[in-house]
């Protein structure tokens, strides 16, 4: 994916772009420019807009929800679902873009023909005009789905326990959401957060190593770590006893004299021999004395 892309002068003048009827709506539109792919194709959760597109801005999922139905009427997206996924193709997208023919194929998959499109938002002055009590039942429900979702979505969860995320940070958490899966690189943030490491450099050690070790699956990644702490609490050198003959020779000799009292030293009187030599001696130092003295 390109890290740059054109914006045509031409979207000053373009009618469906003034027709938005919040500001923040032809932001959004011209920001989620840059985060397409070759195709102009981009995930389409609010949830992963907002952290991809506008994560420094003060606005709600509700706000970028209502912004990207405001687009779609206008005919500037097209916003669908695949599988249970949204995504977002951008109207006219290689008319604006030059070096697309370097592109292979998408990892988005394209608007099928019967495409479900999501319920519009109604206008402002039409919800007035709705049942109160229905309305409230409405959002209940919502927050409801939002509470699920927000348990499951990994970039709800790292918004919610480590900080602010930066559009880096979203495009690789997305590269890692669509290599492993959202359910994985919730769980490894999970682990973090357990071993106090509240950092993304910690998360990508943990899918890093998953990806090498074939792991797609919380289960396969839960057996891995029981096998671990299986290894490591299995005694050293599987608690066979010391073969005596591969000793070194200094711990053969400690573990011989360990228990052995040392000797006494030895004195001239334990020697009767040295005893009589030392007598002798003296004897004749003593005589010696006597003829030297003056009479």
């Amino acid at each position: 994916m390109a890290e740059r892309r054109m914006i045509s002068k031409s979207i000053s003048v373009s009618e469906r772009v003034n027709k938005l009827q919040d500001t923040f709506h032809m932001l959004l539109f011209t920001w989620m420019v840059p985060h397409a792919d070759d195709f102009g194709r981009l995930f389409g959760s609010p949830m992963k807009v907002k952290a991809l597109v506008v994560p420094m801005l003060d606005k709600t999922l509700k706000d970028v929800e209502e912004a990207l139905s405001s687009l779609q009427r206008a005919g500037l997206i097209q916003w669908y679902e695949v599988d249970g996924d949204q995504f977002i193709q951008i109207d006219k997208f290689d008319k604006h873009q030059t070096g697309l023919h370097k592109r292979t194929k998408s990892k988005f998959p394209p608007p099928p023909g019967n495409s479900r499109k999501f319920p519009e938002i109604p206008l402002e002055e039409n919800r007035r005009e709705e049942n109160r009590t229905e309305e409230k039942g409405t959002e209940q429900n919502l927050n409801r789905k939002e509470k699920i979702d927000a348990a499951d979505d990994p970039f709800h969860f790292y918004q919610n326990n480590f900080g602010v995320m930066n559009p880096f940070l979203a495009q690789d958490m997305t590269e890692w959401c669509k290599e492993l899966g959202d359910d994985l690189v919730t769980e490894a943030m999970k682990r973090a957060i357990s071993q106090n490491k509240r950092t993304w450099a910690y998360v990508t050690g943990i899918l890093k190593g998953w990806e090498s070790k074939g792991i797609k699956s919380i289960e396969q990644a839960n057996a891995e770590q029981a096998e671990f702490e299986r290894k490591r609490q299995a005694p050293r050198g599987g608690g066979r006893p010391m073969i005596e003959d591969k000793l070194p020779e200094s711990v053969r000799w400690q573990k011989e004299n360990i228990d052995e009292p040392a000797e006494p030293p030895k004195t001239i009187e334990d020697d009767p021999e040295l005893k009589q030599m030392l007598a002798s001696l003296r004897g004749k130092q003593q005589n010696a004395q006597t003829e030297d003295s003056p009479v």
